[in-house]
């Protein structure tokens, strides 16, 4: 009896487009491919990225899509700087003409229809919300619980948004969202739930609700990294 054929999407090839400073920690990067060219991107999709390590390994680093122009086959990528490695250094380090390879788009969220939708997360997961917000019908409400560092890294959402300013608290950890996350009031078990972030503390998020009444199959917890691997917080989900 043969193996099993492994499906795994293919390689696109494409270069930087554009890249603009969005605050002091988090660029935007615009890359371009003829393979994206009448893609059509869903909220919170991600495309990945093969990167080289300075030591020379390869690595793979995903990425929220943010804005998609599928007429010219662009996609905007907002990139958290925080830590050290590939990622890191790809999204500081970007310029117009660099060659990129990567896979995707991809991604396993579905907004589903519900009158509230409740948006948790760190500054990894603020490309993702922003997006999915946007992405909500007029006549459904969103409120989301965002940490970042301070006033400066706030961006647009459209949401009744609590933010979170870590400052000097080490990041990765649930203690200042879930605090903030308590305060939020909705009808626990009609809304949605999207828990974006580091990988334990949107765990703990997760607990919280279903201990308010929300029900489990409401509730989308994506990892976009672990505390103490710090590259991951530029968007790559944890396999």
């Amino acid at each position: 009896m043969g193996q099993p054929i492994v499906s795994r999407s293919p390689v696109h090839i494409g270069r930087v487009v554009a890249a603009e400073q969005l605050t002091p920690r988090m660029r935007r990067v615009t890359v371009g491919s003829e393979a994206m060219v009448g893609v059509a991107v869903k909220p919170a999709q991600d495309i990945e990225l093969h990167l080289v390590e300075p030591g020379g390994r390869r690595v793979k680093r995903r990425y929220t899509i943010r804005y998609a122009r599928p007429d010219a086959g662009e996609l905007d990528l907002d990139v958290a700087l925080h830590g050290a490695g590939a990622g890191a250094e790809w999204g500081a380090g970007a310029r117009s003409g660099d060659e990129i390879r990567f896979q995707g788009p991809r991604g396993k969220l579905e907004l589903r229809h519900a009158s509230w939708h409740v948006l948790c997360g760190d500054e990894s997961a603020l490309p993702a919300i922003a997006a999915i917000t946007e992405a909500l019908p007029a006549d459904e409400q969103a409120v989301a619980v965002i940490e970042v560092h301070d006033l400066q890294e706030q961006l647009p959402v459209r949401a009744d948004v609590r933010w979170v300013h870590r400052g000097e608290h080490p990041p990765g950890t649930p203690d200042l969202l879930l605090p903030e996350a308590e305060k939020v009031r909705v009808p626990y078990d009609w809304a949605q739930y999207y828990l974006l972030g580091e990988t334990r503390s949107m765990v703990a998020l997760r607990a919280l609700f279903e201990g308010r009444g929300a029900l489990h199959d409401t509730i989308f917890v994506k990892g976009y990294w672990n505390i103490g691997r710090p590259d991951r917080i530029a968007g790559r989900t944890p396999r």
